[in-house]
């Protein structure tokens, strides 16, 4: 059976690098990119099984990222539905912000803050990957 296609997108090197090896070593084939531009030119070229991404990054953040993957989907310029899961440090305990973070949130099918544990993190990809 083929390895499941994870591409991770951060451009934090140490914790691309983390996260990278974590997967690498529960079994999963891992792709990476550092900015909003590489992510979305990966996923059009590979057509991962999954997306973890961060939020603030250069060229593009993850929101827009996100929601263009979905866009890419709803038009069949891909042919599957790739699950994201987006890693942020943004935590808002306004109503207003809540609200906002949440529509900003709504392509993601898992929201993981920062700091995360490793362990969490393989459990929601392989749970979403229905591993």
């Amino acid at each position: 059976m083929a390895k499941k296609k994870v591409l991770i997108v951060d451009d934090e090197p140490d914790i691309l690098e983390g996260i990278q090896f974590h997967l690498e070593e529960e079994g999963y084939e891992v792709f990476t990119a550092i900015n909003g531009w590489e992510a979305l030119g990966a996923v059009r070229a590979i057509e991962p099984d999954l997306v973890l991404m961060d939020v603030m990054m250069p060229k593009e953040n993850g929101y827009r990222v996100a929601k263009m993957i979905k866009d890419d989907v709803a038009s069949s310029k891909i042919v599957k539905n790739i699950p994201i899961i987006i890693l942020t440090a943004r935590k808002l305990d306004a109503e207003p912000e809540r609200e906002k973070m949440f529509d900003e949130f709504s392509q993601a099918d898992v929201v993981l803050y920062k700091p995360f544990d490793l362990d969490e993190l393989g459990a929601k990809v392989g749970e979403l990957l229905e591993d």
